[in-house]
């Protein structure tokens, strides 16, 4: 089946550390009363399930599209997830306040915790910062297990853990594993697997309007955390031209790679039917034009390119983020490769797990 090019409406969600750049940064117009934390732009999961906003299949929601013909939309490189959903998910984060620190399992812990939901890698990318603004990734190097708890139960874990300053166009992979958080005053572009699971291990002591803290979820997240994660901190794009777009590496893994492409006129794309295509502007408007089908996209707007769109292209004037499910030697490796980077320069950008 032919979908065409997908664009869905954002759905907000409350959250105790939410912020006030969704509106004063992007515009968005929302009425719902309290912290706007995360707008979900494309989901296909029990929490929330993206509708489409415009064209052909107005009304219908990504997970009607993926029983309807989710190989037309995935393509031959990505897989459903193990309940038959839409592999992956984007959100803008809005922090207003520090997040907790926490932890997201891989797949085969998620399933030994018995959980519904996979794994969780993800990868950030910084649209607006306030000037001190941080991130957390990580952990201090030769940091142990029993070390960390010991911080834990101290009620001061931030020194065991990486802290670094973060401006507009950084960008951090953050694996599975991996103990992190999100600093005050930034609006952020988050993909990630299709998973909501989150794993709560301090919150800097804060409570609720009720003055009740919140859950934290110790046990399952020392299970989760993998202390010989070596990946943190922001990362070094590959950048290369080819057929006059500039294009960066951002991060690949099995799941998604991450690229920065600057369109000046047009920029051509051929999906070869491997993957789906998730566009996300972060400048001017943008176009995506394809035989017969397109959308216009405004700063942090988002939308899908199916599988089954083989040629389509870009128009405008500025940068987007593309999100794709990579064959990682054919679509990363090989292309650096040829630009001249080395086997130690990719092997930062690309995560085999």
């Amino acid at each position: 089946m032919q979908f065409g090019i997908l664009k869905f409406r954002e759905t907000y969600m409350k959250r105790i550390w939410g912020g006030d750049k969704l509106q004063r940064v992007l515009g968005r117009n929302i009425h719902e009363a309290g912290p706007i934390g995360e707008a979900w732009l494309i989901a296909d999961h029990p929490t929330c399930e993206s509708v489409v906003a415009e064209g052909d299949h107005d009304g219908h929601t990504l997970r009607e599209l993926m029983e309807t013909d989710r190989d037309a939309l995935l393509g031959t490189h990505a897989q459903p997830t193990k309940d038959g959903r839409f592999p992956l998910l984007l959100k803008l984060i809005d922090a207003g306040d520090v997040l907790s620190v926490q932890v997201h399992p891989d797949d085969a812990c998620a399933l030994r915790l018995d959980e519904q939901d996979g794994g969780k890698t993800e990868m950030w990318h910084v649209l607006e910062a306030d000037p001190e603004s941080t991130l957390i990734s990580g952990l201090s190097e030769n940091t142990t297990r029993a070390a960390f708890e010991a911080a834990l139960a101290a009620g001061d874990p931030a020194p065991l853990m990486r802290s670094f300053p973060v401006a507009a166009g950084d960008s951090v992979f953050v694996a599975a594993g991996a103990v992190h958080a999100i600093g005050a005053g930034m609006l952020l572009a988050e993909i990630q697997q299709n998973s909501d699971i989150t794993y709560r291990l301090f919150d800097w002591n804060r409570v609720d309007q009720n003055g009740v803290p919140r859950a934290l979820h110790l046990k399952q997240g020392l299970e989760a955390m993998d202390f010989t994660c070596d990946h943190g901190g922001r990362v070094a794009p590959l950048r290369y031209t080819t057929s006059g777009t500039v294009r960066e590496v951002l991060a690949a893994c099995p799941y998604f790679a991450a690229e920065r492409i600057c369109v000046q006129g047009r920029a051509y794309f051929d999906t070869r039917g491997a993957s789906f295509h998730i566009i996300l502007t972060l400048d001017d408007v943008v176009s995506l034009v394809g035989t017969d089908t397109g959308c216009v996209l405004n700063r942090g707007e988002a939308a899908l390119v199916p599988a089954s769109v083989a040629e389509w292209h870009l128009e405008g004037a500025g940068s987007v983020l593309d999100y794709y499910v990579p064959g990682l030697d054919m679509d990363i490796s090989m292309p650096l490769r040829r630009h001249g980077y080395s086997e130690a320069q990719i092997a930062l950008l690309v995560s085999a797990d």
